[in-house]
Formats: C-alpha cells, sequence, structure tokens
C-alpha cells in the first residue's frame, strides 16, 4: 500500500498482479496543493519546501485545533482546513493571540498524516 502525494492528487493505492488499484483519494484539494496554500497563508517560506518548514513550525505548537474535514467511504475533502484558516476561525484565533501559527502548523500534520 502506498500513500501518493503530490500538488495536484493524493492517492491511497496499491499494486498488486501488474495492476494498481485505488482504495482512496482526496475529493477537492491534494494534500501537497494544501501544504502550499497553509504555507502561503501563514508567510512560511518555500525555501526549502512547505511540508518541511511546516513540519518545524508544528514542532513548537501547544494547542491542538480541531480542523475540519470529511471521510466519505474512502475519499476525504481537505477544502475546509484552508477555509479554516484562509479567512475562517483559525485566521481569527491567529489575529487575536489565542493560537499561534506553530498550533496551526501542528494541527495540520496531526489531522492530515495522523
Amino acid at each position: 500500500i502506498v500513500l501518493y502525494v503530490s500538488g495536484g492528487n493524493t492517492q491511497v493505492i496499491a499494486y498488486a498482479q501488474r495492476r494498481y488499484q485505488i482504495f482512496g483519494e482526496t475529493i477537492d484539494i491534494a494534500v501537497g496543493n494544501l501544504l502550499d496554500r497553509f504555507a502561503r497563508v501563514l508567510h512560511i517560506s518555500n525555501d526549502p519546501s512547505p511540508g518541511f518548514n511546516i513540519e518545524q513550525l508544528a514542532k513548537s505548537g501547544e494547542t491542538f485545533f480541531e480542523l475540519p474535514y470529511m471521510v466519505k467511504g474512502m475519499d476525504v475533502t481537505l477544502g475546509g482546513i484552508e477555509s479554516f484558516l484562509d479567512g475562517g476561525p483559525g485566521g481569527e484565533l491567529l489575529k487575536s493571540g489565542e493560537g499561534t501559527a506553530g498550533d496551526m502548523c501542528f494541527s495540520l500534520q496531526e489531522t492530515v498524516f495522523a
């Protein structure tokens, strides 16, 4: 079983008997694209990569915020996470000081990769 993650596609797939089988995939936004957008909203550098920088910043996170996503069968939608931060409640938490960029990165990692 393989988790295929790119900027435009995310799938859980397996290869057996010279065929690929897709078990599930993202419906709206791929994980790589979500990481790019998340980093852009938080003004996190793309050098060397947004995913690496999000991971490093997540280490300073102390508070977990429940991020909105939905599972439909074996597929998942992640667009709610982007909306949460970009113009949604997450942005307000950052502005008010109730949450930090580290908290948001920590919450993202625990939600998407756990």
